[in-house]
């Protein structure tokens, strides 16, 4: 005859906050689902506009490298440049929301400290990683395009080195973001190894 586990001092504070963590995660997951609905409507709405009619305010082009780009290529050319840039960054926004929208589903569901999650928390960090370099890449591609299509002097605009300062806030994010996933993914291995010593040791009794 076994005697029963006896109940751990914490169970009760942990499992009126994992109660708590479903309650939030469940508003957390319609508000993404929201959000990804209304993205991707403005996505494809704003796209299309600028498609069929151009950039509403050409002026706030001027004096910049994309004004320059503007100015040698084709209207269907830019438009299409546009349509990609734009659309590179506003898909990345996209995904990182969909990737928290199926963790917030994870943890409505119970599911917390999973595999799955770790491997979407981490999902999340390359995805603004990937926006950070967006907002350096797309601007030194505009001015490098620009630059060799036109003849006449191209602004230079902000250099990399500013871009990158720009976006270092973006860089240090990510980089927490993934770093966060390592670690929960070496404390999911460890807990792992743990409950699987604990079974061992239970059959053994």
């Amino acid at each position: 005859m076994t005697a029963s586990a006896p109940a751990l001092p914490r169970e009760p504070e942990v499992q009126s906050r994992i109660q708590t963590i479903r309650a939030f995660s469940r508003s957390a997951r319609t508000l993404c689902a929201a959000l990804f609905g209304l993205g991707l409507v403005g996505i494809v709405g704003s796209l299309l506009v600028f498609s069929f009619t151009g950039i509403q305010s050409p002026q706030s082009l001027e004096g910049t490298a994309g004004g320059a780009l503007a100015s040698v290529l084709s209207p269907l050319q830019f438009r299409l440049w546009w349509d990609f840039s734009q659309g590179a960054v506003m898909g990345v926004g996209l995904a990182i929301v969909f990737q928290l929208y199926r963790m917030f589903g994870n943890l409505a569901s119970g599911a917390i400290y999973t595999t799955e999650n770790v491997r979407r928390v981490w999902r999340v960090g390359l995805l603004l990683l990937v926006s950070a370099a967006l907002s350096v890449v797309l601007p030194v591609i505009t001015l490098a395009m620009a630059t060799g299509l036109t003849d006449g002097p191209v602004p230079k605009g902000p250099g990399v080195f500013r871009l990158v300062g720009e976006a270092l806030g973006s860089f240090v994010a990510a980089g927490l973001v993934l770093l966060a996933s390592w670690i929960m993914d070496v404390g999911l291995y460890e807990k792992e190894h743990a409950d699987e010593l604990r079974r061992d040791s239970d059959l053994m009794i």
